[in-house]
């Protein structure tokens, strides 16, 4: 296509330029002829000065120039002794006197074949109609020459579209590259074969590549995280089935027997309901959490926040394990300025709270929990909350907030719980805000250093 435009392009200057060349040789012509009739009219002999223009005119692209007089009656008066320009080659042979085709002072010029040379011929009447001046321009050689292209024209219009077709042909290389590419990324991922990469050098090293690989790589993020999304909360659904049958099938084995058992003891069937409303208590608590998780989820929307005296708070939460008997065997000490105010909901975060000594008193295997104030950064407060039990492997660190996960070794199932508590905790310190993460202690057990905003006075 872009040597069609080239060729339409050239061969439009072509014409144009041959044309003008063309109208050019016309007017030098017609001012031979006017140089005849002037002379005509000045009285001058008109041989002479056919042979003066004929001297003239040697040597130049006018060389094969043919000029010839004729009087009003078609007697020639004046040659250059080239070949006469006859006058039937002209009008025909029907020509009888030039005096019928006078037409004041016109001038025609145009093509005519003469001596089976074709040539351009002009023509000039005199404005007394009795002279009329022929020149004609044979097609030799010289003349063509003079017509046709300079042959550099062609150089340049060859190097043109010869540097135009390599560029063209590289930059749609180029756009085809990154199509061809986003055409096979397609197809595979209409196959369910989207690849675990994008690889780079399927790409041009241009913006449009970037955008391809950008566009795909975002593409592929966001598939994984929806399948990721889609098996997360596929496994929370059965871990939340599995969880609810076992209270359920326990709930339902003591109600069936006492059911069947009409003449069972009082005694046993007191101890029967008294276990059945246990798991019932068990049941409720489990769905209380599921609850509680599902609505911090997506980061507690809607959830009131204030001013929360922290270290007026975890001396409540101190004084009722203690009193509770929460943390059983350990101990629990805190650290907190007395001015640490933060942004919160404090029902929620002495969940939180109890939550983490919870799981400690069942799973550390520790004697004492320790909850201190590390500082302020970036407009938080910073915590960390640490037992000295025996802490758990590396490989379980990163899911300990998942939901429903249990470490099966060092802080064992047998010791009960959903798995929930910690999922609880992670969800509710990041609906206010702050962040949450959990290491090994040098020293031994487990350390959770987590953040709260806060509470800056307002101006």
């Amino acid at each position: 296509m872009l040597w069609v435009i080239i060729g339409i392009a050239i061969g439009y200057f072509i014409i144009h330029e041959k044309q003008r060349l063309k109208e050019n040789l016309g007017n030098r012509l017609l001012n031979v002829n006017n140089t005849v009739i002037a002379a005509y009219d000045r009285g001058v002999d008109l041989q002479e000065t056919v042979d003066f223009i004929k001297l003239f005119t040697d040597n130049t692209t006018l060389a094969p120039l043919r000029i010839t007089v004729y009087d009003g009656n078609g007697v020639m008066v004046a040659d250059n002794r080239e070949k006469t320009i006859s006058l039937s080659d002209v009008y025909g042979d029907s020509v009888k006197n030039l005096s019928d085709f006078a037409e004041g002072n016109g001038a025609m010029v145009h093509d005519m074949v003469y001596d089976r040379d074709k040539s351009m011929i002009c023509s000039k009447v005199s404005g007394d109609g009795v002279v009329h001046s022929f020149a004609a321009l044979p097609y030799d050689a010289g003349v063509l020459d003079f017509l046709g292209v300079d042959p550099m024209v062609w150089l340049v219009v060859i190097g043109f579209g010869v540097v135009s077709s390599v560029m063209a042909y590289l930059g749609v290389r180029a756009v085809c590259r990154n199509v061809y590419s986003l055409r096979d990324y397609a197809q595979a991922i209409a196959s369910d074969c989207l690849p675990e990469s994008v690889d780079p050098m399927n790409f041009s090293k241009d913006e449009l590549g970037d955008v391809s690989r950008n566009l795909l790589t975002l593409y592929r993020d966001k598939i994984h995280a929806q399948q990721e999304k889609l098996h997360h909360e596929r496994q929370i659904g059965l871990n939340i089935s599995h969880e609810l049958n076992t209270p359920i099938g326990i709930i339902k084995g003591y109600i069936d027997t006492v059911l069947d058992d009409e003449d069972m003891p009082k005694e046993v069937k007191r101890r029967f309901l008294i276990r059945a409303k246990q798991n019932v208590d068990r049941l409720a608590s489990l769905v209380g959490d599921v609850v509680m998780v599902m609505r911090l989820q997506d980061g507690g929307d809607g959830l009131s926040l204030s001013p929360v005296n922290f270290h007026q708070m975890v001396a409540r939460v101190a004084e009722d394990v203690e009193l509770g008997r929460i943390a059983g065997k350990m101990t629990f000490e805190y650290d907190i300025p007395s001015d640490c105010v933060v942004t919160g909901h404090e029902s929620l975060l002495t969940n939180a709270l109890l939550n983490l000594i919870y799981n400690a008193a069942q799973h550390s295997g520790g004697t004492r929990i320790v909850l201190k104030w590390k500082g302020t950064q970036n407009g938080r407060h910073l915590f960390e909350f640490a037992d000295n039990g025996i802490g758990v492997d590396d490989e379980h660190l990163e899911r300990l907030f998942d939901l429903f996960y249990r470490v099966d070794s060092g802080r064992s199932r047998k010791n009960g719980g959903a798995g929930l508590g910690l999922p609880l905790v992670l969800r509710i310190i990041n609906s206010m805000g702050g962040d949450i993460s959990v290491e090994n202690a040098k020293g031994g057990g487990l350390k959770y250093n987590f953040s709260l905003p806060m509470n800056l006075p307002t101006r």
